[in-house]
């Protein structure tokens, strides 16, 4: 067997067993090459048409109504390294995840702590261009954390990361903190809603009281998040109007 059928295998195995990380790394590697092509730079793809209208800037949520931005700016990212690393985090995260809890609770996770971040940024980041899969990729850290600590699994290895990582988000400059902290708090909260809860309730629930009652606490848990965002946005509607 060639090196190339090995790999052929592989990606396909990929695919097959933890399809949502897979098409997640796909689409933000392709959004990336898109970038590229308008800017016409590997390094400064932020240059870019695409990159400027889906990125998080706050200012232009609250005043034009962009609410696209909180979900479409996960998709973005800042040069290669920011790309790669992210990438990274996810398909190592993904593979520990996504089986385990199933590929649709895996989706809604990410893109509950993705808007998790943004929210957060809404808030405390209102002056900053924000791009970058790092707040669903905290959220997914955080929702192993909460998962593993129900479980009485040893959560050693992902508090170490998990203190790694915040730690370089406070010393690091340019790195969006409340973006780290929001995705970190909506992806815990929001995997004890999907996760923790269901696996807790007796038995004779049955399987559908446990998916009926998951998926219920998941849509508040993303609701209040959208709830935020929404005052976050009003707030700096009101602070526009009166500086004004």
């Amino acid at each position: 067997m060639s090196t190339q059928t090995r790999r052929g295998g592989a990606v396909a195995r990929f695919f097959r067993l933890q399809p949502v990380t897979a098409w997640i790394i796909t689409a933000n590697l392709a959004v990336y090459a898109a970038t590229v092509v308008q800017a016409r730079s590997f390094l400064t793809n932020n240059a870019s048409p695409l990159f400027e209208a889906t990125a998080l800037f706050p200012p232009l949520v609250a005043a034009r109504d962009e609410w696209w931005r909180l979900l479409t700016s996960a998709f973005q990212h800042f040069g290669p390294m920011h790309l790669l690393l992210n990438m990274y985090m996810l398909w190592i995260l993904g593979l520990g995840i996504e089986r385990s809890i199933g590929h649709v609770r895996f989706l809604a996770l990410y893109l509950g702590s993705a808007l998790g971040g943004s929210v957060a940024v809404m808030f405390y980041g209102q002056g900053a261009l924000t791009a970058g899969a790092s707040g669903a990729i905290f959220g997914l850290m955080g929702a192993y954390a909460i998962v593993a600590m129900s479980m009485r699994l040893d959560v050693r290895g992902i508090g170490v990361l998990l203190v790694l990582n915040v730690g370089v988000s406070f010393l690091v400059p340019g790195i969006s903190l409340a973006a780290h902290l929001g995705g970190l708090a909506a992806g815990a909260v929001a995997a004890f809603a999907l996760v923790v809860v269901p696996r807790r309730m007796p038995r004779r629930v049955g399987r559908t009281g446990r998916e009926v009652v998951s998926w219920a606490g998941f849509l508040v848990v993303v609701g209040s998040v959208g709830a935020a965002g929404w005052f976050a946005a009003d707030t700096m509607t009101f602070g526009f109007l009166v500086a004004r």
